[in-house]
């Protein structure tokens, strides 16, 4: 009876970890030359609303992020017909991000040192590879504003609440199985 109370528990917490949404979150690092301008964040599922990608971008020390003209770019799969949460923002050319086919643009001369957005409309088969980014600071060189590149995605990393399920549902089985040993 006792193999077949822990046999339902497996099962039960191995279905409810198979059903869990899985939500991951991808880091880029972005470039101009070899001079780190920028880091961003790309998450899908967990805290991030059901079809959309969500996206933070920080300027790194000593660098803003130009909105003015193309300022976002990106490259993948299932991107066409994405919107984006940035008021003033739209679809549009993408510039000097020439390895980009997703890119959105905004008028005027403001600059930020972090941006954070979602991309709308995404599907289960969107899926983000490389980031542009229209910056300005010291790795322009002579020119006040240039555009920077990501480089390889460092990896897939869980979302936390995703490992928060995982560990609650290890718990759980251990606790049963402590219990089952002491009967």
């Amino acid at each position: 009876m006792q193999i077949l109370k822990f046999s339902i528990l497996a099962s039960l917490i191995a279905a409810a970890l198979a059903m869990a949404p899985t939500a991951s979150a991808t880091s880029y690092n972005l470039f101009v030359g070899s001079t780190l301008v920028a880091n961003a964040s790309v998450t899908t599922g967990g805290s991030c609303a059901s079809g959309d990608v969500c996206v933070t971008i920080d300027a790194a020390s000593g660098y803003t992020i130009r909105e003015g003209g193309p300022t976002l770019g990106f490259s993948g799969t299932g991107l066409t017909g994405l919107g984006i949460s940035l008021t003033g923002f739209s679809s549009g050319t993408c510039g000097g991000m020439t390895a980009e086919s997703l890119c959105f643009d905004t008028t005027g001369s403001a600059t930020a040192t972090s941006l954070t957005f979602e991309l709308t409309g995404a599907g289960t088969t969107t899926a983000v590879t490389d980031l542009g980014l229209h910056v300005a600071g010291a790795a322009c060189g002579t020119s006040p504003t240039c555009f920077a590149s990501s480089s390889p995605a460092t990896g897939t990393v869980p979302e936390p609440s995703t490992l928060i399920f995982l560990g609650t549902g290890l718990v759980g089985i251990v606790s049963t199985m402590r219990r089952r040993f002491r009967n």
